[in-house]
C-alpha cells in the first residue's frame, strides 16, 4: 500500500471518530479500494475486487450503502456520468469541487473551484429553483492522450 493510501485511510479513521461514525471494516475495504483505483471505479468493479479478499463475492446493496456513507462524509465523489467513485482529493475539508475526465484513458482529475459553483448558483434562484446538488464534469482528452494522438 502507498504511503499516500495509507495517510488518506488514517486521516478518514480520525475523521470518523471526530465525527462519531463508524468506518466498519467494510467501508474501510470500500475505500480503500477507490483509493487504490486513482480513476473513478464502479461499484460492480469494487464488488469484483473484493470477492477473492474475502472468500465471496459481497451483495451490490452492501457496496452501495458502503459508497452512500464514503460520499455522505466526503471521503470520495461520485462521479455522475460515468455512475462511479473517485477518492476526494481533500477529503474532510468542505469544498465545491468540479471534474475533468479523460474520454480516452478515463483519468479523472478534481479540481476546487468555489466560485464557479457560486456562479453557477447564483442564477436558478431568479427562476425560483431551488439547487440541491451540484455536479460538473468536463470531458475531453487528457495531456497524456494528446500526446498520443500529436505523436501517433
Amino acid at each position: 500500500m502507498t504511503a499516500s493510501v495509507e495517510n488518506m485511510l488514517a486521516r478518514a479513521e480520525v475523521l470518523a471518530v471526530e465525527r462519531g461514525v463508524a468506518l466498519t471494516p467494510l467501508r474501510r475495504q470500500v475505500y480503500e479500494l477507490v483509493l487504490k483505483a486513482h480513476k473513478p471505479i464502479g461499484a460492480y468493479d469494487l464488488i469484483d475486487a473484493m470477492a477473492p479478499q474475502r472468500g465471496a463475492r459481497v451483495p451490490p446493496t452492501t457496496v452501495y450503502r458502503a459508497l452512500d456513507f464514503l460520499v455522505e462524509n466526503g471521503f470520495v465523489h461520485r462521479i455522475e456520468s460515468k455512475n462511479a467513485f473517485i477518492a476526494c482529493c481533500d477529503a474532510g475539508k468542505p469544498h465545491e469541487s468540479q471534474f475533468l475526465i479523460c474520454d480516452e484513458c478515463g483519468a479523472t482529475l478534481e479540481i476546487q473551484g468555489r466560485e464557479l459553483a457560486s456562479s453557477l448558483s447564483a442564477s436558478p434562484p431568479a427562476h425560483g429553483f431551488q439547487v440541491h446538488h451540484q455536479v460538473v464534469e468536463l470531458s475531453g482528452l487528457c495531456a497524456d492522450c494528446q500526446r498520443k494522438h500529436r505523436d501517433a
